[in-house]
């Protein structure tokens, strides 16, 4: 007489089963791309820049990166592609330091050989902290960054990841939401013009004394280091730098802080710093006075619509925008010229 299974053992063997199969569904599936990219003819879904930059740089096939903050994020990629014969991933870390967006690049570098590094350059990046806040950091998580199974405890078994995660794929795959070149895209749901930027810029009546920088200058100096490592280590891969606009809240903002003398410092350092290198190109939008001063290009200070992100992308290789070692020193000059108007009259258009 055959003997009956013990009701513990059949609990474990079903309950084994369960983790089997959840395991799985999410290996499978890996909305992270922590494992894999996307299986078969499966659209690359991208929409959330803490947790899929990593798995995209360590799993995806690629030979050129985008790179920056948020205001990198609503450039269309494919239009590189296109353009450049080549294949992009964009990599992008919110408010991202410099030192923060080396760390990807040293991963990427690591995985392949790259033909394209495409850099929105933040001025905020160039006096940020030249120590990476990831390694150390909650975004992304921990178990992410390394490419053992054995922490992935914490994704493979998630009730968000499973519940919530894989079905959002499945639901942005079929609206074509934030796919191909347009991953991270944020713009859709954002409403763009005066009246929303000026929501986040409340000028003051009186600007304060020019403030001290030394630990700018000083963060500066080490940040500078580390593009100079980076670009001549790699003397194949071709650098372009853009330095995108920011409204005229921004720079009014810093007039009205005593912070103008250290951007201006900052540029007066990195452009000659980056025109050095043979495989440098460096692109400056910031004192385009058409777009800089119509804060309905803009969503707050610094954020501003798509059709901007594709206009910088058009007119590279163009000489308008370009910076060289003979023009450079006119581009500062421009943009201080801009900065005084700003803050003596274009402010005024949307202020008493």
């Amino acid at each position: 007489m055959l003997k009956q299974k013990h009701p513990l053992g059949k609990l474990i063997f079903f309950i084994a089963l369960e983790l089997f199969v959840i395991f799985c569904v999410v290996w499978y599936f890996d909305p992270f791309y922590q494992y894999h990219a996307p299986l078969g003819d499966k659209k690359a879904v991208l929409y959330d820049r803490d947790n899929q930059v990593v798995g995209t740089v360590r799993n995806f096939s690629y030979d050129s990166v985008l790179m920056g903050s948020s205001v990198a994020e609503n450039f269309d990629s494919s239009y590189l592609d296109e353009r450049y014969g080549c294949l992009t991933i964009k990599v992008i870390k919110a408010s991202g330091s410099l030192a923060d967006l080396l760390y990807y690049l040293d991963m990427a570098h690591e995985k392949q050989e790259l033909k394209n590094v495409f850099w929105c350059l933040d001025m905020f990046a160039l006096e940020a902290s030249p120590k990476p806040t990831i390694p150390e950091g909650v975004s992304p998580p921990a178990y992410l960054r390394t490419e053992t199974l054995l922490d992935d405890i914490p994704y493979l078994y998630n009730k968000e990841i499973l519940l919530e995660k894989i079905p959002l794929q499945f639901t942005y795959a079929s609206l074509d939401k934030n796919t191909g070149g347009n991953a991270y895209n944020w713009a859709e749901e954002k409403e763009f013009g005066a009246s929303k930027a000026k929501q986040v810029y409340f000028k003051p009546e009186k600007a304060k004394s020019p403030q001290d920088f030394t630990e700018a200058k000083e963060n500066l100096e080490k940040n500078l280091a580390l593009l100079a490592q980076e670009i001549a280590a790699n003397p194949d891969t071709a650098y372009r730098f853009i330095l995108p606009p920011y409204s005229l809240l921004w720079w009014d903002a810093a007039y009205v802080n005593g912070e103008l003398d250290k951007n201006f410092y900052l540029l007066e350092q990195t452009l000659p710093a980056l025109l050095t290198f043979d495989n440098v190109e460096v692109y400056y939008f910031q004192s385009e006075k058409d777009i800089v001063c119509d804060l309905d290009n803009y969503m707050d200070m610094i954020h501003y619509s798509p059709e901007i992100n594709q206009y910088m992308f058009e007119q590279l290789g163009r000489e308008t925008y370009r910076v060289t070692k003979e023009n450079c020193a006119e581009k500062i000059a421009e943009m201080k010229m801009l900065a005084k108007e700003i803050t003596d009259s274009y402010i005024y258009e949307y202020y008493d």
